[in-house]
């Protein structure tokens, strides 16, 4: 029986540390994280080596860049610890804390991102993950406007964005910077960033921008350069039964400044929440402006 090997509040500590509860009686799932979602081939052996000796040899791997692990017997789970410490596998976290951070690849391989958001993830897994809070607490990074991490469906969302600046002593005049600025802006309902005028020399309008950096991409003399890189910071979204969108309250954040927003939100959320409530729920009752400040 389940309660000779586990007490009930000893359970629940094992939720505490990424060991859930399956459907079938007496077994478990394994709850994995992987900061960033960027991980070393030779780990992947070694997560193997967990599923054939205390699963069924699958893995399920999760929408939060982790890896879970079913099919765990609960008298197996005092030497599957032992195992994880041993191979350097971070456990997960389930019930009222905070979860793995999520991040897209950035800027070390994919050709829109502005920051290397893996690395940066990674630097920030001890500041964000495990925190004690009123319900959940999810954070992503994302690396440019496409948004591939959804960092306006967490909790707490940094989108890396880039202001453009051009030298017009290297301008030809193509009119590129000004035809792809005005796709993005037209489909973001917004008057273009750029246009050229009448000796075909690009105007920028800083007010328009969206910050993605098509600009700079699709200049062929390198006309265009990123003047300066931060984060839009977004609060309060999540998805579930009830899902929001988070709110945003900053542009172009340093990346120095994320730690103390990350300890600062999870500070506030602890503050203004009742048990079993999510951040955006409890925003609803406060006042933004005043949150604003407190986060940042």
């Amino acid at each position: 029986m389940t309660k000779k090997i586990y007490k009930d509040n000893e359970l629940a500590g094992l939720r505490t540390g990424g060991i859930i509860k399956q459907k079938q009686k007496d077994y478990f799932i394994l709850r994995t994280r992987i900061p960033g979602g960027h991980l070393k081939a030779d780990l992947l052996k070694k997560y193997s080596t967990i599923a054939k000796k205390y699963g069924r040899d699958y893995v399920h791997v999760s929408t939060r860049q982790g890896i879970e692990i079913p099919w765990i017997h609960i008298k197996n789970i005092p030497k599957l610890l032992k195992d994880l410490k041993k191979l350097n596998i971070l456990k997960g976290a389930c019930g009222p804390r905070s979860r793995n951070l999520i991040a897209c690849p950035g800027m070390s391989v994919c050709r829109f991102g502005f920051v290397d958001t893996e690395q940066l993830a990674g630097k920030l897994d001890s500041v964000a993950f495990g925190k004690e809070v009123p319900k959940k607490f999810k954070v992503a990074i994302t690396g440019c406007l496409n948004s591939c991490a959804k960092p306006q469906e967490n909790d707490l969302g940094f989108q890396a964005q880039g202001e453009p600046e051009v030298d017009l002593s290297k301008c030809i005049g193509c009119t590129l910077c000004a035809k792809v600025c005005e796709k993005v802006c037209l489909r973001g309902k917004r008057k273009p960033a750029i246009i050229m005028d009448e000796n075909k020399r690009p105007i920028y309008r800083k007010k328009n921008c969206f910050f993605e950096g098509d600009c700079i991409r699709v200049c062929p003399v390198n006309a265009w350069k990123t003047k300066m890189v931060g984060f839009a910071v977004y609060i309060g979204g999540k998805v579930g039964r009830f899902p929001k969108f988070g709110v945003k309250i900053a542009d172009f954040v340093k990346e120095s400044q994320i730690p103390k927003i990350i300890r600062n939100t999870i500070r506030c959320y602890n503050r203004i929440a009742k048990k079993g409530e999510r951040f955006g729920e409890a925003l609803e009752r406060q006042d933004l402006e005043k949150i604003k400040e407190e986060i940042l």
